[in-house]
């Protein structure tokens, strides 16, 4: 089972699927884009640890994956191995593939599962760790109006606005 088409590598290849006069990759056999798919999906089961079952649900961006990477190896067909230049489309969606390719690799991400189709299949709630009506930087900490600290600030400064850090010249000391 592949993970991308021959319909979706012609497309990223050549706009609307074209097979032929397009002057890329896309003009080539059915065999040779059917055999860089083939690679495509061994170079992601080596990164990935393995491939999906065939009954399991392929995530689109394993499904994009396959297919940069295949029109990455059929370009590199076509131009019979001539280097890319640094803008090159299909070189640039190579290196993204296998950038996080690699990140999965290295247990910085995950491969995404599915997306569910109905938000409430989720399951996931957002969850506010402060209490209602608690504001976690309410004026009275930053001394808006001059008055002296009303709460938190008496560790570091007292009502006369003398500082209380040890060793300052002019501190007075704080009762713990």
């Amino acid at each position: 089972m592949s993970y991308s088409t021959l319909q979706q590598v012609r497309y990223a290849l050549a706009q609307g699927a074209q097979t032929s006069g397009t002057n890329t990759a896309a003009d080539m056999d059915d065999a040779t884009i059917t055999d860089a798919i083939a690679e495509a999906d061994s170079v992601i089961d080596t990164y990935i640890g393995g491939p999906y079952d065939p009954t399991d649900v392929i995530p689109n961006t394993v499904t994009y994956w396959s297919r940069d990477i295949a029109a990455f190896l059929a370009t590199c067909t076509w131009r019979k191995s001539k280097d890319f230049q640094v803008l090159d489309p299909v070189y640039l969606r190579y290196q993204l593939a296998l950038t996080r390719l690699n990140g999965i690799a290295t247990g910085v991400t995950t491969v995404p599962g599915p997306s569910p189709t109905n938000p409430d299949e989720v399951g996931a709630t957002v969850v506010n760790p402060l209490s209602p009506g608690y504001s976690m930087f309410p004026p009275w900490n930053y001394d808006l109006l001059g008055f002296g600290a009303w709460t938190w600030g008496w560790a570091v400064w007292d009502q006369w606005r003398s500082p209380v850090w040890p060793g300052y010249p002019g501190a007075t000391q704080v009762a713990q």
